[in-house]
């Protein structure tokens, strides 16, 4: 993992969500950092990148395996 990317992800996680996600600054630059990377980022469901801890609701298992990998 860049440390760009970290940094992204780090900014995510302490980062409140935002809906639409379109409006969420640090959703859009982990996307983006995370697609440059080839990570299974979906954008076709609601544009999902990754879980968010204060985002609450059920998690896809994508979204949590990219969490995951990305705290590790």
């Amino acid at each position: 993992m860049s440390p760009k990317l970290r940094e992204a992800f780090d900014a995510y996680v302490d980062s409140e969500p935002q809906q639409p996600a379109s409006a969420w600054p640090e959703f859009q630059q982990l996307a983006h950092l995370l697609e440059e990377a080839g990570a299974p980022v979906q954008p076709l469901l609601a544009g999902c990148t990754c879980w968010h801890p204060k985002a609450g609701g059920v998690a896809m298992p994508g979204e949590l395996a990219v969490y995951r990998r990305l705290v590790a």
